[in-house]
């Protein structure tokens, strides 16, 4: 049991410190295979920017500027986990 405590611990000290290393090096993990940039057109459609885009050109401040609901987070390893755990319960003929 005390193994399986410390293998949790490894494992989240772990995570913590890539995400560490994530905001003292936003270039690093704010590429274009990972960030999709969506902008409003003048009819408040969104439509997603070309993905050949450089750190340099002030994203990380435009981030930092922009209010609360023009944001949207999205994961896909917690995208996967609710497909998964939707499948499941499906599975068992319960909503």
């Amino acid at each position: 049991m005390k193994k399986k405590w410390l293998v949790l611990r490894v494992a989240a000290g772990l995570w913590a410190a890539l995400g560490w290393w994530g905001l003292i090096y936003p270039e690093l993990t704010l590429t274009p295979d990972t960030v999709n940039i969506y902008r409003e057109d003048e009819n408040g459609e969104l439509c997603a920017l070309p993905r050949e885009w450089s750190f340099e050109d002030g994203l990380y401040l435009e981030l930092l500027s922009a209010p609360p609901e023009k944001i949207t987070l999205r994961s896909r390893l917690l995208t996967n986990l609710n497909l998964l755990w939707e499948a499941l319960h499906e599975k068992d003929g319960t909503e």
